[in-house]
């Protein structure tokens, strides 16, 4: 998955069926077969490829060229159902969180995309979600994927998918054989989550991704609107209604600690993603005594990509990479009144931090 691109409705109106061949799409997919680098794929790909990080295609096994023809339907259909979000993860931001949004419309923290409110931005923030489902967009959109006839697998993010009242309906509605994954957090209320999955018909064909790397005080601190302990709680009602599970680990230089904690309470059944923007949050961004510490515990563990983190973790950084990182880090504690003594005192005094930093 690339950087999105804005679907123009009047073109879509006046070409129906064609929502994934339009005519951006049609170029950016010659441009590939002809090896030039296209850039919805710049942020995901090609910018760590360059530095030498792990990218998103690389660790999916993507980077091989299997289509050629340009016009095409999809076989695999992304959902995002939406913003709504009772968190903010220390990698998130605006577009995937609704928390977020509402954090940065308090004041900034770096003059950066990121954290710079649009008007667009400001409308979202007052429109509900029946609101959002009775655009004329949206409207559109959903014809189009009625269209859809190669579909085998559907991917479903949001926001967190269980705010979302509608959510039970549209697992029930998706019939057929294709598998369904979709992505959460777990940080509902536990008797919402256990009133939602009541009303799931049928899960045979479902895969949930957890999203989380860390337990405990790491956990509290990068999945920040959660305890861990309703974390677990929501966990043990998922594995006890037998819904089948993996862990969708987010990897950067906030999360990677107590990475292994997580692994050995919750096994190694995980998709890696190494955080790539912002760049100050790269997992690479920390001093060289974390650095070695964090690749000598990874070394000894079971984690099925270490050779991978080892090699990202002895990544040169840079010095505005490493101010953005101090800036960044003392802001989110500040605004949610966090401790940052949990991490190693060697990165905090590297971003300047004093020791037992308290906000």
């Amino acid at each position: 998955m690339g950087t999105p691109s804005k679907i123009d409705l009047t073109w879509l109106k006046n070409n129906p069926g064609k929502i994934f061949n339009t005519p951006l799409l049609l170029q950016e997919r010659q441009d590939m077969l002809d090896n030039i680098p296209v850039s919805s794929c710049e942020a995901a790909c090609w910018k760590p490829e360059a530095k030498g990080l792990p990218s998103r295609r690389v660790l999916s096994g993507t980077n091989a060229r299997t289509h050629t023809i340009l016009e095409s339907q999809p076989e695999k259909l992304n959902i995002i159902l939406g913003s709504t979000c009772n968190l903010t993860c220390s990698y998130c931001d605006k577009q995937y969180s609704s928390s977020w949004l509402r954090d940065i419309s308090n004041g900034t923290y770096l003059d950066t995309p990121k954290f710079t409110l649009t008007p667009l931005d400001r409308v979202m923030l007052k429109v509900s979600q029946k609101e959002h489902q009775q655009t004329d967009g949206f409207a559109t959109v959903l014809n189009e994927v009625k269209t859809f006839t190669n579909v085998k697998n559907i991917c479903i993010t949001g926001g967190e998918p269980f705010l979302y009242n509608s959510f039970p309906e549209l697992l029930n509605n998706l019939t057929g054989s294709e598998e369904i994954m979709f992505y959460t957090g777990l940080g509902v209320d536990h008797s919402r989550l256990k009133t939602q999955l009541s009303k799931i018909n049928n899960h045979s064909n479902l895969t949930v991704v957890v999203s989380a790397e860390n337990i405990d005080k790491f956990y509290e601190f990068n999945r920040y609107g959660n305890t861990y302990e309703n974390f677990t709680k929501n966990l043990n009602l998922l594995i006890e209604q037998g819904f089948k599970i993996i862990f969708g680990v987010v990897l950067s230089n906030l999360t990677i600690h107590g990475l292994v904690d997580f692994v050995n309470a919750h096994g190694d059944s995980i998709d890696y993603t190494f955080c790539n923007d912002p760049t100050y949050l790269q997992i690479n961004v920390l001093d060289s005594d974390t650095v070695d510490q964090l690749a000598k515990q990874i070394s000894a563990s079971d984690i099925a990509i270490k050779d991978e983190i080892i090699k990202a973790l002895y990544v040169p950084n840079t010095r505005k990479q490493q101010e953005n990182c101090a800036t960044f880090l003392k802001e989110f504690a500040r605004r949610r009144n966090l401790n940052l003594d949990i991490f190693p005192e060697s990165m905090l005094q590297w971003l300047g931090i004093k020791e037992n930093y308290v906000v």
